[in-house]
């Protein structure tokens, strides 16, 4: 018999904070960028997820009026201050990801995006220009708008149905190795970036490996 022959990859997807954007990755963080003071968040590693409410929110289970409830009193804030640290989560966009992605668009791949957002955050990262990179991406998909979150991996296969996309010519990177094992298991390529280091240049290397740079 003879073997399959091997797809090389011709589209890139990203996740977004982590990878191709710096956030807060505990409330403390997101706090303190807000520069809100929350009268329950003094340990300094309060994991965002720690909150059952935002990963609710993240996967479109629960209004945003809710959502803020919820995080006023996980954090201890007003809850008119709730969305101010909601947005902190957010920084900016990560130094060297512009040229990368443009160097994936000018060899003619495609590049999107699969993230665990939501509706203000996705306005921002993804619609209204403030971060051009993740604006310019081309095949977008959110948990929010899908009702689905990572790692299940019903968003994945809702992604290649979506964008008529096979598996196995996908390369994919998140930071968070649970959604890299899922995405693996769904015959995707993916990778894990580590957003402590260059996360660019991560990128760029495993790229380079697989023959896509």
């Amino acid at each position: 018999m003879t073997p399959p022959t091997a797809r090389t990859p011709n589209i890139v997807v990203f996740d977004l904070g982590g990878v191709l954007a710096e956030i807060s990755h505990t409330w403390e963080e997101a706090a303190a960028c807000a520069g809100v003071t929350c009268a329950n968040l003094r340990s300094h590693s309060t994991k965002l997820a720690s909150l059952e409410a935002f990963d609710q929110y993240q996967a479109g289970k629960i209004s945003l009026d809710e959502y803020l409830e919820a995080l006023a009193e996980f954090a201890g804030c007003p809850v008119e201050k709730a969305l101010r640290v909601h947005n902190g989560i957010l920084v900016t966009e990560y130094p060297g990801v512009a040229a990368l992605v443009g160097e994936i668009q000018t060899l003619g791949l495609g590049t999107g995006c699969l993230s665990n957002t939501n509706e203000p955050h996705w306005e921002v990262l993804a619609l209204n220009g403030q971060y051009p990179t993740i604006h310019s991406l081309r095949m977008k998909m959110a948990s929010h708008l899908v009702g689905i979150n990572k790692p299940s991996p019903d968003i994945f296969n809702l992604y290649c149905a979506t964008f008529g996309l096979a598996a196995e010519n996908i390369v994919f990177f998140d930071d968070y190795a649970v959604n890299v094992d899922a995405a693996t298991a769904c015959g995707w390529n993916a990778r894990r970036i580590d957003p402590s280091m260059d996360t660019p240049k991560q990128m760029r290397a495993y790229l380079r490996d697989l023959g896509v740079l």
